[in-house]
């Protein structure tokens, strides 16, 4: 069994503690070759990297598509009205952070092609045959790093060997005009060009890192205000704690369980030859609902004082797409709660809920997935 680290404090440490537990590996071994970057290496590497694509990323270059934001997550509610109903994830969440993303990146010709992909782009395929949805075991690959048959990184190879192909074939320069892909084909590191295989890198941490972790979230977010109209009437009343808000949503969801760290005498082993069963687990979960910090961690507590979660990790490797993050729901709510859809539950929620423990060995009891989350609009 691997080691893992857990509760607030130790996670923290090691999270800082790069020399020791090194980000230096590969990860998603069963569908990619290339490292995920900046993500997947240490200083200075990392640093080079998370620099030159921190544009991307910046609270301004996000603040300024807020109307867009708005004006799509009012489409989609709209759309779901029109009907009388219908199931949040897919028919609202999804499609909101697909749309948000191609705002963000100036790709709005791809949002057909990423929503085609599903929740998760390594069963892109899955989902275009017209399954359900991943299955299961997949999505608890992320807490147990098995490798699954239905994982499939052939569709985003296809699409990025395309979109690269085309961005170094019509180069263009002016930032007016340029997509995410022209910016990154043209990122330089230390006045060389960056190759081919670290465009990938950087263009799967913008499609395939946070996918999932935003829709939970979102979806999450819907669920609660469902269930909790005092609080969907607090927030209504006061706009200042949306940030508040989300930290609490995200720190109580836990979208990334877990996270891979290889020991420092393991760094200079090719990833081919690493015995990944000495990969140390750094456990965000432990770390989230860890009781000397939060008493009540399983629940949530829209007005408790905010503290640092880790659900967006910490220092040089903390989630770049946090300001993403922010004002994408931001928006949701602002939306949400100008014009309450009435919506409710038409179902019971269908939620998975997984367990783990804590630093002490006590159990947690947190939510994997939401299956379905189907509403209705009231009468």
């Amino acid at each position: 069994m691997r080691k893992e680290i857990r509760g607030y404090e130790a996670v923290r440490n090691a999270a800082k503690d790069f020399q020791t537990y090194s980000s230096d590996l590969l990860g998603d071994r069963d569908v990619r070759t290339y490292r995920q970057l900046p993500l997947e290496a240490d200083p200075p590497r990392h640093t080079n990297f998370r620099s030159a694509v921190q544009p991307l990323f910046m609270s301004d270059a996000i603040a300024k598509h807020k109307d867009a934001f708005e004006a799509h997550a009012k489409s989609l509610i709209q759309a779901i009205d029109a009907k009388g109903g219908g199931e949040i994830s897919s028919e609202f969440a999804l499609p909101f952070v697909i749309g948000c993303l191609t705002i963000i990146y100036n790709r709005p010709q791809d949002y057909d092609e990423w929503l085609s992909w599903g929740p998760d782009v390594w069963t892109a395929e899955v989902h275009r045959r017209g399954a359900e949805s991943a299955s299961s075991e997949t999505v608890h690959r992320e807490r147990n790093f098995e490798m699954h048959s239905d994982r499939d990184g052939a569709v985003l190879q296809e699409y990025l060997d395309r979109v690269f192909d085309h961005a170094e074939q019509q180069v263009r320069t002016d930032p007016e005009t340029q997509d995410v892909w022209d910016f990154i084909s043209q990122i330089k590191i230390d006045d060389k060009p960056i190759n081919r295989q670290e465009m990938q890198g950087i263009a799967n941490v913008l499609l395939a890192g946070g996918r999932d972790t935003v829709i939970k979230l979102t979806t999450g977010l819907i669920w609660h205000l469902i269930g909790n109209p005092e609080d969907r009437e607090f927030l209504a009343q006061n706009r200042e704690w949306f940030n508040r808000t989300i930290a609490e949503m995200v720190r109580y969801l836990s979208p990334l369980p877990k996270m891979e760290r290889v020991l420092a005498e393991d760094i200079h082993v090719a990833d081919a030859e690493r015995d990944t069963e000495k990969y140390v687990l750094l456990n965000f979960v432990s770390a989230n609902y860890d009781r000397d910090i939060w008493p009540d961690a399983d629940k949530i507590d829209l007005r408790r004082d905010r503290k640092p979660h880790l659900a967006f990790g910490l220092g040089r490797h903390s989630c770049m797409g946090m300001n993403i993050t922010e004002h994408e729901v931001s928006a949701l709510l602002t939306v949400l709660l100008d014009s309450w859809p009435n919506w409710v539950y038409a179902t019971e929620p269908d939620i998975a809920w997984a367990t783990d423990e804590d630093k002490d060995g006590n159990p947690i009891r947190f939510i994997d997935r939401f299956n379905k989350l189907n509403v209705k609009v009231a009468k």
